[in-house]
């Protein structure tokens, strides 16, 4: 019985910390500077490395 407590607090712990530590996109109407720093600074890294080179292909 005490296992299944202990599992069951551990769970919903668990479950709050991924919810709470998730971002949300911020409105691109109502704030569009804090917008464009969301998707900068979530787009994948060879992407971002992609950005900084000049190469042409």
């Amino acid at each position: 019985m005490k296992t299944s407590r202990l599992f069951l607090l551990l769970a919903a712990s668990a479950t709050l910390l991924f919810a709470s530590s998730c971002a949300q996109q911020p409105d691109p109407e109502k704030d569009p500077d804090a917008d464009a720093a969301y998707k900068r600074s979530h787009r994948p890294e060879m992407y971002r490395e992609a950005q900084r080179s000049n190469v042409n292909y």
